[in-house]
């Protein structure tokens, strides 16, 4: 009778960006199986947004609300979301567990302000929570070995050949760049041209360490939002700094795109559409980290 996720033949609310080998699929219960359920989907080369991964879902048929009500429950050291008082249940069949009180609620608050459809495309904080529980839970080591590459070719340790754009890099870049070598306690490189950075290899094994610790929820959060931003740099900050926010990763994720916005101009319906979605996603990945999971939506 538990609320499930994911329909029949419909591929599973998970973020693709994590899920490695195929997308996991769920039956449903009596209510569910009336209309096709499709993820949330990150393509990873759409060219409307240039690989910078929309947030997309698509169905056959508008999903209806099969649910009245929305509350949350305690269940041992974790929270669940209830519909109509039966807790809800992940893809793989899981119960989808929060790790706080308050991101339990919003949770259900996402659920509950719902109209006559879902607006699935929307429910970003389900999709991380879903995600953390189904694929990063039972492999927490496969997380953070996908998340380390990132860290070697990071974004934010290349600098451009135009005299203009360094500068603003440097500028902007270089102090997040000095805030997690000393939260890290390791060196970064910069790598310019064609050239990549080529950090020491105590670097990487650092970073690798101190991942190792952290729960499923923040990895799966902080992997998202590296997949998204092209930049691990960027998300440890979104996740750990209680002073930096999502406009802030958006636009060091993005810095060379607003340099040229600056100079070209706004590209409507397609820059404004891709840059909705992306400070979406950093608004949900920020909730799941350490800082986060007591905070009001910003």
């Amino acid at each position: 009778q538990e609320a499930f996720l994911a329909s029949k033949g419909a591929h599973a609310l998970v973020c693709p960006c994590v899920a490695s080998a195929g997308r996991p699929r769920s039956s449903m219960d009596r209510v569910m199986r009336s209309r096709a359920w499709r993820s949330i989907v990150l393509p990873r080369g759409s060219a409307q947004v240039q690989a910078r991964t929309l947030v997309t879902a698509t169905s056959i048929k508008p999903m209806k609300r099969f649910y009245k009500e929305t509350s949350v429950e305690e269940s041992g050291a974790v929270w669940r979301v209830l519909l109509d008082k039966r807790p809800v249940k992940t893809p793989k069949g899981s119960f989808l567990e929060l790790p706080t009180l308050e991101l339990a609620q919003a949770v259900a608050q996402e659920w509950g302000s719902q109209g006559e459809n879902l607006r699935t495309r929307e429910m970003t904080l389900t999709t991380v929570g879903c995600t953390a529980v189904d694929l990063v839970r039972p492999e927490k080591a496969a997380c953070v070995n996908r998340m380390l590459p990132y860290l070697a070719m990071d974004t934010l340790c290349f600098e451009d050949d135009q005299e203009l754009l360094a500068e603003m890099q440097a500028m902007e870049w270089g102090p997040v760049r000095q805030w997690f070598e000393e939260r890290f306690q390791v060196e970064l490189r910069v790598g310019r041209g064609i050239m990549g950075p080529r950090h020491p290899q105590a670097t990487e094994s650092a970073v690798e360490e101190q991942l190792q610790s952290r729960d499923e929820w923040e990895l799966c959060a902080l992997e998202i939002c590296t997949n998204i931003a092209k930049s691990f740099i960027v998300s440890a900050a979104l996740l750990e700094r209680e002073d930096v926010h999502s406009k802030d990763a958006f636009r060091w994720a993005l810095l060379e795109e607003h340099y040229q916005i600056e100079r070209w101009g706004l590209v409507e319906g397609e820059h404004d559409v891709s840059h909705t979605e992306f400070m979406m996603w950093m608004d949900a990945c920020r909730r799941f980290g350490q800082h986060g999971r007591t905070l009001p939506p910003e």
